[in-house]
């Protein structure tokens, strides 16, 4: 009798402690969640894209500050601001 009470308790503990993992097992994500790798290749690209339009816009910006004759000072200092910009960040 003491031996099924036992077993009897040992089985009830372990199904509280297999209920506790599986309701604090739920906070993992899923794996459906995760990006794809398309999915990530195609983020990369729409950052590369929005980099390359940004630096479209410094180089215009240039084009438009020092592609004229530079007549004064204030002028080379929108010119030589606008060369600065066109550097890559470091």
């Amino acid at each position: 009798m003491e031996l099924s009470r036992t077993v009897a308790s040992m089985a009830v503990v372990l199904g509280v402690i297999l209920a506790a993992g599986h309701a604090s097992g739920d906070a993992v994500v899923p794996e459906a969640a995760k990006p794809t790798a398309q999915e990530r290749i195609d983020e990369r690209e729409a950052l590369r894209r929005v980099a390359v339009e940004e630096q479209q816009k410094r180089k215009d910006a240039y084009e438009r500050a020092c592609g004229k004759q530079i007549k004064s000072d204030t002028d080379f200092d929108l010119c030589r601001a606008a060369y600065k910009r066109l550097q890559p960040a470091k």
